[in-house]
């Protein structure tokens, strides 16, 4: 996945925590969808208006060098929302 020239990018390191953190509005939650190997969920809460993912990156997935993480919601309404968010994970040690 190419970035646009100037966007800000997200890194972890393998092996360290993150947070993905959504806007959680009465009536209209987020789950977790299609879990991509190379991240663990270790939990997740509302806090506020957010529902926050913590995951890990794996040592695993810094071989692959992005996990896209996707995020399914239903609005109010009732119609259902997707969102993406692409980490890349580096590796613990820097390259020589």
């Amino acid at each position: 996945m190419g970035l646009d020239a100037g966007e800000p990018k997200l890194w972890a390191v393998a092996g360290c925590l993150f947070e993905v953190s959504l806007p959680e509005r009465e009536g209209a939650s987020w789950n977790w969808a299609d879990p991509p190997p190379g991240v663990t969920l270790l939990g997740e809460s509302v806090r506020g208006d957010q529902r926050h993912f913590r995951f890990r990156a794996e040592a695993e997935s810094a071989a692959g060098e992005e996990v896209a993480l996707r995020f399914r919601g239903r609005t109010a309404a009732g119609a259902v929302v997707l969102r993406s968010v692409v980490v890349g994970v580096a590796p613990e040690n820097e390259p020589d």
